[in-house]
């Protein structure tokens, strides 16, 4: 059996329109026109960006205004051993004999007579002697004279004591005697000595970590051209014996600075007419002082970006 469906009735809205009141039709032309004109803009922008002097790197220098800083001074104490080795010589005794004369006439004893005193000590004489007759007194005087001498052995046996020569010598009637002590004898010895190297090695050590430290006094953070002075002053001088010596090493060290701020400030100024600066570096030289007014110089390189001017104008009506 068949059962017929009923079909469903579709309905249709006419809306009547006046002629004059009819959109346009839809056109493309206009959208492409402006699309054409965005690119082209956007083309004569790019082109103008990149065909610019590409960065490069400049080079140019100004001058500034530093200034001097306060000196630093700083003294380190050092205990050095002395290494300088000496050596002394033994020497002989010397003092005088006297020689008296009881003969009525004149005697002469030959330079280089030796005498021997009591303790056994050779003592000899180093010129002759003259001696004058005894005088006609009652009792007769004796005649005297007196001669330089020195003991036969060098060292310190030689200083013998006065009266220690009370012998008859040589001739008839002639005393020698020693009225002063001998002195001046001294036995060989070595020693040590303070010397030029010992002072120089120990101020060569110091001076670096010294002045290092010494620098690090000053109150800014900028220094330029740091200069050192040092003086030494010791408690025994080069050549003195002895087995140490107490040094003082002071360091008085001088600079100069300037304003970090007042650098930069003047770099960006001078680099304006190549265009903006990036990676600046710079050094500073001084390259003059007068009355107090230090002049530096600095030499700085930076890469320049060109400054890029573009100016549209507005053409429409």
């Amino acid at each position: 059996m068949h059962v017929m469906q009923e079909e469903q009735i579709e309905t249709v809205h006419i809306y009547v329109v006046p002629e004059d009141q009819v959109p346009p039709e839809p056109t493309y032309l206009n959208t492409a026109c402006f699309l054409l004109c965005c690119f082209f803009l956007l083309g004569i922008i790019a082109f103008s960006l990149f065909s610019q002097t590409p960065p490069q790197t400049i080079s140019f220098n100004t001058t500034i205004v530093g200034f001097r800083l306060p000196s630093v001074t700083k003294t380190m104490h050092v205990t050095i051993q002395a290494t300088g080795k000496g050596h002394i010589d033994a020497t002989f005794a010397q003092g005088e004999i006297t020689f008296y004369n009881g003969q009525p006439y004149t005697q002469i004893i030959p330079v280089n007579t030796i005498l021997k005193g009591s303790d056994g000590v050779a003592i000899i004489t180093d010129a002759q002697a003259v001696i004058p007759p005894a005088a006609q007194t009652i009792p007769p005087t004796y005649g005297q004279t007196s001669v330089l001498a020195h003991s036969v052995t060098p060292g310190t046996t030689g200083n013998i004591l006065a009266g220690d020569i009370n012998m008859p010598c040589c001739v008839t009637s002639v005393i020698a005697q020693n009225p002063y002590n001998f002195a001046g004898g001294r036995n060989s010895r070595d020693f040590t000595f303070l010397s030029e190297k010992d002072v120089a090695g120990a101020v060569l050590s110091l001076t670096p970590p010294l002045q290092q430290e010494t620098q690090a006094l000053f109150k800014s953070s900028i220094v330029l051209n740091p200069t050192c002075s040092i003086n030494v002053r010791s408690n025994r001088t080069v050549g003195q014996e002895g087995k140490s010596a107490l040094l003082t090493v002071t360091a008085v060290c001088t600079a100069i600075s300037y304003s970090e701020i007042a650098a930069k400030n003047q770099i960006v100024r001078v680099g304006k007419q190549f265009g903006i600066l990036t990676n600046i570096r710079y050094y500073i030289v001084q390259i003059g002082e007068k009355k107090g007014v230090i002049t530096l110089r600095l030499y700085v390189s930076a890469v320049v970006h060109p400054v890029v001017h573009i100016h549209l104008e507005n053409t429409g009506k």
